[in-house]
């Protein structure tokens, strides 16, 4: 207190002079910065050992949020790993020019260590600190939380963890996987029906058997997952469900294949492989508007995904991926896709699907692989497959392909990359993505199961955007 005491008198004084001061009671920290921070990085010598060394780091771009309603000041764009948050100079500003102090006191410690903030001094913050910032008068004052964030993972690193094997998963004949609810679930032919695995996205060990609907051996190629229910196609029969367990009959419908859903309709090809839509949970159905042949539309290893605009937040961009017959088509030497625009506004136009001229291949086409998978993720397109399909030579699981223009350009990603001991000459298993952004792998044969996330996407989003 007796600091404190000295920071006021200091403000008061006005060198002898006789002259009327106003005192302002309000008081609030209006503006935090930093600036120059040191920084260790890591590196590779040329013989490609692990090395590090000290930089100086530039952090004043980095923006800090003052929440006054719950009183926390913090960067929501977290500085690089590396960057030492212990030697930190601040720039800290308080409202009408009230005093700022820190309150250094440790860990266990009952009592305050308030210490006058000093513009040119490091400061640590390390771990959350207490600023306090001071009225005119020193009677009220104000205390908030700061935090200075700091990844502890270098970003674009995927690692993946494999869980314990399953023999039940192993021996399916085909499979598909979907995330809902906190489940992963498996659809798979077990060489009399399709059966249903599941476990919670927290696990991934323990698989438990779902249902006793009797599904027939192909309907684990008709599943998708609409607005948080599980959907699943039988020989025209359409059925729903929201825990794979209970399944209730939703129509009886001419759809031959079932391939895929949006945030609200569903999309499905009919007995004579036209593209339809149907926008009341598959009750009714309505044929869609192609720009180009409907010979062209894949009919095998199909997946739909939804990618969100950024700049519309009722408009979806839909990208469809999948191989033509094999039989019928066997010059094809990559994977049929299109794409269409989704509008879920009133009025909205209804788009046409438009062909990207894909299947006789090119320098960054995505390669016609067996029981190929596509799956949005990290804002972009993940496909997996096995070898390639009759023209196509591409060895099968050689790489996980990436496309961050909504399908079109594909290369073979350089962070994600095949799970070690996943069979290369795997024909079955399945790829989906959770809700927290992990990707997970299912093979055939081995029973085998990973998952993995790049590091990014595990970090927590701080709020940047504050209403009355």
């Amino acid at each position: 207190m007796l600091l404190l005491t000295a920071m006021f008198l200091m403000t008061a004084c006005l060198k002898g002079e006789d002259r009327d001061v106003a005192y302002y009671e309000d008081t609030a920290i209006t503006s935090f910065a930093v600036g120059t921070l040191k920084r260790t990085v890591h590196t590779k010598t040329k013989a490609g050992k692990d090395s590090t060394y000290k930089a100086k780091f530039n952090a004043s771009k980095y923006a800090f949020y003052i929440d006054q309603t719950k009183r926390e000041i913090y960067n929501p764009d977290s500085l690089p790993v590396g960057v030492d948050a212990s030697k930190v100079i601040a720039t800290i500003v308080g409202k009408s020019g009230g005093a700022i102090a820190l309150n250094m006191k440790k860990a266990g410690a009952t009592k305050d260590s308030l210490v006058r903030y000093v513009a040119t001094d490091s400061l640590d913050f390390s771990s959350p600190r207490e600023v306090r910032v001071y009225s005119n008068s020193g009677n009220n004052y104000r205390a908030y939380t700061v935090r200075v964030n700091v990844h502890k993972e270098v970003p674009n690193v995927f690692n993946w963890t494999e869980l314990t094997a399953n023999s039940s998963l192993g021996s399916l004949l085909g499979m598909k996987a979907v995330s809902l609810n906190g489940k992963i679930f498996v659809f798979g032919d077990n060489g009399t029906n399709t059966v249903t695995y599941a476990t919670a996205t927290s696990d991934g060990n323990n698989w438990a058997l779902t249902g006793m609907q009797a599904f027939g051996r192909e309907a684990y190629k008709n599943v998708c997952v609409m607005a948080a229910q599980l959907y699943i196609l039988d020989n025209g029969a359409l059925w729903k469900s929201s825990n794979g367990t209970d399944w209730t009959q939703v129509a009886v419908t001419n759809i031959h294949r079932l391939m895929g859903a949006s945030g609200n309709k569903l999309y499905a090809l009919n007995a004579s492989r036209m593209l339809e839509v149907s926008a009341d949970g598959g009750i009714t159905w309505r044929e869609e508007s192609l720009d180009d042949k409907s010979a062209l539309l894949p009919v095998q290893d199909i997946s739909l995904c939804t990618l969100p605009l950024k700049t519309n937040s009722n408009t979806s961009r839909l990208i469809l991926v999948g191989n033509r017959s094999a039989t019928d088509y066997a010059g094809d030497t990559a994977a049929a896709i299109w794409g269409k625009i989704e509008e879920t506004s009133a009025g909205a136009q209804v788009q046409p699907w438009a062909y990207y001229g894909t299947v006789k291949g090119g320098k960054y086409r995505l390669p016609r692989l067996q029981g190929l998978c596509v799956a949005g993720y990290n804002g972009g397109l993940l496909a997996v497959g096995g070898h390639g399909i009759g023209a196509d030579k591409t060895k099968g699981f050689a790489a996980v392909y990436m496309s961050y223009d909504a399908g079109i350009v594909w290369r073979a990603d350089t962070a994600i990359t095949i799970p070690k001991g996943f069979t290369a000459t795997a024909t079955v298993f399945a790829l989906t993505v959770d809700a927290n952004n992990h990707v997970w792998m299912v093979c055939g044969g081995s029973g085998r199961i990973w998952k993995g996330r790049l590091t990014q996407l595990g970090w927590r989003k701080e709020q940047n955007v504050f209403k009355e």
